[in-house]
C-alpha cells in the first residue's frame, strides 16, 4: 500500500517577493508570443487551494505577511501540479504492482486532457505547449540550482526547442489568425531550430552516443 507522506512547506512574503524573470535560458526565449491564451476562468482563491493541497498531502502555512496577490495563487498552483504530479506517479507504481502495462498506463495520460477540460485537439496542443514551456523553465532552474553537465544543457536546449515548436503548432491551428501571429509562429520555430543546433554543440549528443554504444 502506497504511504501517503505530508509535507510541509512555508510561503512567507519572502518566498514570494522575488520571481525570477528570465533566468530560465532558453526556455524563456523560446515564449515567443505565438501562442494565444484562450479564455480561462478566473483561479481557485487560497482557501481553496490550501484545501486540495492538503488533500494531496501537502500541507502548507501562509505566513502572516503573505500578501493576498496573483502571485501567491500562482506559486501554489503550481504546487499543486507538483502535487498531483507525485500522486499520478504513485498511482501509475500501484497500477504496474496490480499488472497494469505501459499501454495502459500511455492511455491514462490522455485523462489530463480531459481534467484541463480540452475540446478539441487545438485545446489539446495548447495544453501541451504550456506543459513544454514550463517544462523548459523547470530545466533551467534546475541548471542553475546545481552544475549542469553536458547531457543537461542539451536537455534545457532541447526542451525550449519543444517549447517553441509546440506554441508554433498551436498558433498556426488557429484558422483566424492574423499576419502577426504566423510571423510569430515563424520566429519560434526559427528559435527552436537554432536551440538544437546550440544543443549539438554542448557536448551532450556526443555522451548520449557513447551510452548507446554500451548497449550493443
Amino acid at each position: 500500500m502506497v504511504q501517503h507522506q505530508v509535507h510541509s512547506i512555508v510561503l512567507d512574503e519572502e518566498l514570494i517577493s522575488g520571481p525570477i524573470e528570465g533566468g530560465f535560458g532558453v526556455g524563456a526565449a523560446l515564449s515567443c508570443g505565438g501562442m494565444t491564451t484562450p479564455a480561462l476562468p478566473p483561479p481557485l482563491g487560497h482557501d481553496d487551494l490550501l484545501r486540495v493541497l492538503k488533500t494531496m498531502g501537502v500541507q502548507i502555512s501562509l505566513g502572516p505577511d503573505t500578501p493576498g496577490q496573483p502571485v501567491v495563487t500562482l506559486n501554489l498552483s503550481h504546487g499543486l501540479v507538483g502535487a498531483v504530479e507525485n500522486h499520478a506517479m504513485r498511482a501509475e507504481a500501484a497500477a504496474r504492482d496490480a499488472g497494469a502495462g505501459p499501454e495502459e498506463i500511455g492511455e491514462a495520460t490522455g485523462q489530463a486532457f480531459n481534467g484541463a477540460a480540452c475540446r478539441s485537439a487545438t485545446d489539446d496542443v495548447f495544453l501541451l505547449s504550456w506543459r513544454a514551456q514550463r517544462l523548459a523553465q523547470a530545466v533551467g532552474q534546475v541548471n542553475q540550482q546545481s552544475e549542469a553537465d553536458k547531457l543537461m544543457k542539451a536537455v534545457e536546449l532541447t526542451a525550449g526547442a519543444l517549447a517553441g515548436l509546440l506554441s508554433a503548432a498551436h498558433t498556426m491551428r488557429d484558422m483566424q489568425r492574423d499576419d502577426n501571429a504566423t510571423k510569430d509562429a515563424a520566429r519560434c520555430v526559427r528559435a527552436a531550430d537554432k536551440a538544437l543546433q546550440e544543443a549539438r554543440k554542448t557536448g551532450g549528443l556526443e555522451v548520449l552516443a557513447q551510452m548507446l554504444t554500451m548497449t550493443k
